[in-house]
Order: C-alpha cells, then sequence, then structure tokens
C-alpha cells in the first residue's frame, strides 16, 4: 500500500504543483502516524477481487475492501506500536509452505524461479512486493495472537463425535488412488550422449539376461550395484497412478508398464523419460475408500482420523482469528482517528 503523509500533501501543494499528480485520498488513517490510503490502491484492489471472481464486485463488496485496508493500517500501526516483528526464518518457513502448496496445486514441483514467476503472475504483484504482502500479514497475525491470546485459549479441541461426523459425510473424498511400490534396478540416462545411451541399453539389457537365465537374482544385481557404479538400485516406493508430477517425470508410457506388473513379478528393460529400468514390483494396490484408522499412504504415520482433526482445528482457529480480529479492530477504530472521503470513492 502506498503511504503519503499529509505533510507531504501540505508541501507539494505549497510548491505551486497539480493535485492530478497525487493519488486522490479515499480515506485517510492515523494511530500512530498519518496515513493516506489512495483510489490507485483501492481501485486495483477492486480490480484484483473482481478479477479472481470473474464478475463486477457490488458496492458492498468494494466498501468491505475499504475497510479492509483500513482495518489493515491500523493493525499495521497498532503492531509497530507495540514493536512486533518476525524473522528472515518465519518470512522463508512461510514462503517455502506457499511454494509447497502451489507445487501441489500446479502438480509438479516449482523451483524458486518458477514459484516466483507463478507469484508475480498471478497477483500482479513484484516479488519484492509480495514478500513485503507476506511480512505485513506475518506481522498482523502475529500481533493479534498477542494481544487477543483469550480469544485462542478457548478454542476447542474436536470431538470425536465431529470427526467421526465429517468422515461419514464425505467419506468417497478419502480414497487411495491405484498405486504401485517396486524396487529397480536402472541407468539414468541424462546428460548421456547417443553412444553413451546406447551402452547403457546393452549393459541394462545384459543385467535382464542374467535374472532370466537364472545366473543372478534381482537381490544379487542389487547388491552389486553398491560396487558397479555403473548402474544403480533402489526401493522406489509408492507410485500412485494419477500423481501428474511423476507422470511428467517419469512418462505416461513407463507408468503404465509398471501397473501392468503384478506383484513378485520383474519387468523386461522399461525407459522412462530419465532412465532405463529393469522392475521387481513389491506391492501393488487398486483404489479405495480409507477408513478412518487407515493411513492417508502406505507406510505414514497420518491417519484420516489425524487429517480430519487436524482440518476441523484449522476451521476452529480460523473461527478464533475471525472474532479476534474483529475485537481487535473494533477497539483501533475507537481509538484512531479517520477520515473516509466518501466523493473520492471509485463507485
Amino acid at each position: 500500500m502506498k503511504r503519503i503523509a499529509i505533510a507531504a500533501l501540505f508541501s507539494l501543494s505549497a510548491l505551486g504543483l497539480s493535485a492530478q499528480i497525487l493519488d486522490m485520498p479515499v480515506a485517510i488513517v492515523r494511530l500512530t502516524e498519518t496515513v493516506n490510503i489512495g483510489r490507485r490502491n483501492l481501485s486495483a484492489q477492486i480490480d484484483l477481487f473482481a478479477a479472481q471472481l470473474g464478475r463486477e464486485l457490488t458496492v458492498l463488496e468494494k466498501r468491505q475492501i475499504l475497510d479492509a485496508l483500513v482495518n489493515d493500517e491500523l493493525l499495521l500501526q497498532a503492531a509497530a506500536r507495540a514493536n512486533v516483528r518476525v524473522t528472515q526464518q518465519e518470512i522463508s518457513s512461510y514462503l517455502e509452505l506457499q511454494r509447497q502448496q502451489w507445487s501441489q496445486m500446479l502438480g509438479a514441483a516449482l523451483t524458486d524461479d518458477q514459484f516466483r514467476d507463478q507469484v508475480q503472475r498471478q497477483t500482479g504483484s513484484t516479488w519484492t512486493e509480495y514478500v513485503e504482502d507476506v511480512t505485513n500479514e506475518l506481522i498482523k497475525l502475529k500481533y493479534v495472537r498477542q494481544e487477543k491470546t483469550e480469544v485462542f485459549a478457548t478454542m476447542l479441541t474436536p470431538s470425536q463425535d465431529e470427526i467421526q461426523r465429517l468422515y461419514e459425510e464425505q467419506a468417497t473424498s478419502f480414497t487411495n488412488p491405484a498405486m504401485a511400490s517396486f524396487r529397480h534396478i536402472y541407468i539414468d540416462l541424462r546428460g548421456k550422449s547417443d553412444a553413451q545411451r546406447e551402452a547403457s541399453r546393452s549393459q541394462i539389457a545384459a543385467l535382464r539376461r542374467e535374472i532370466r537365465d537364472g545366473a543372478a537374482t534381482f537381490d544379487d544385481i542389487t547388491q552389486r550395484s553398491l560396487d558397479d557404479p555403473g548402474f544403480s538400485a533402489a526401493d522406489f516406493g509408492y507410485l500412485l497412478r494419477n500423481d501428474a508430477r511423476n507422470q511428467a517425470l517419469l512418462g505416461r508410457t513407463f507408468i503404465e508398464s509398471v501397473f501392468a506388473l503384478e506383484t513378485g513379478d520383474v519387468s523386461e528393460v522399461l525407459e522412462s523419460n530419465v532412465a532405463l529400468h529393469i522392475v521387481l514390483m513389491t506391492d501393488k494396490r487398486a483404489p479405495r475408500i480409507l477408513g478412518l484408522d487407515d493411513p492417508i499412504l502406505p507406510g505414514q504415520n497420518v491417519t484420516v482420523r489425524r487429517q480430519i482433526s487436524e482440518y476441523l482445528a484449522a476451521q476452529m482457529e480460523q473461527e478464533a482469528l475471525g472474532v479476534a480480529v474483529d475485537e481487535l479492530v473494533a477497539e483501533l477504530r475507537m481509538e484512531a482517528e479517520m477520515t473516509i472521503f466518501e466523493n473520492n470513492l471509485p463507485w
């Protein structure tokens, strides 16, 4: 948000500069300092929400955005007065969480540069502006929690009845897709020349013949990989059939070939987008609805019950946060000096 002190307005007028070069004020807020909320900023926020909703906003919705800008300014000034700060580590941790969430949403792991590009395209802000907004949000959140500890102290732990009710209402949302767990012997093809790739194909074909002819077992060759830098062996873990990230990395043809195997089968040489593989299927599971105490994914400790409990707890926390913000803003509005310029509002 652009901040223009009232004193600056007077000094520019005294110099005889045209008022048109200034952002027309729609509100002036003062708690510890006088800050102008400009019409351009308000209009930009209205346009952003309208674009997200895909429709024109009502006058009431536009007024709510103005109120939010005023409230944000009050909270930031109050937080500064209370000397509330956030560390660089807190900011970095939040940004990393955002990057992971965007990666999940887009179905592909985003690099730092890709994440920044997505942020700038989706928000219309520069990266510096986005980090500043994140910092301010974290400061406001810390301040609200500090000032309204009693509101958060009254939050309740979700009951087992509430967990059971939500599970029964949305049981079909708690599913495992088709998945397969396998071990593989592989040779990475990335960065290799055509000649090197052909040599790799010959090498892994020879390893597959050893298994087929009984000269060596899959475990024998896996053990041999520890001393032979020409190939590797590993437990891949579980591959989800609908995992867009792995489909992009490995290729649909490779994934379909893996899922054509049954538990205990050893594949012929399979080629993915990144490597040559010999696959030993160790577990194959059909899609199914999960029970309350089933893990979300095999081998994980997070169960459906825990996920629902955490979801309900997050909802309760959001409700408590809403109450705390409303109470605190009401108190700050009583203390602050505010002027709304109705004639300057962009509606």
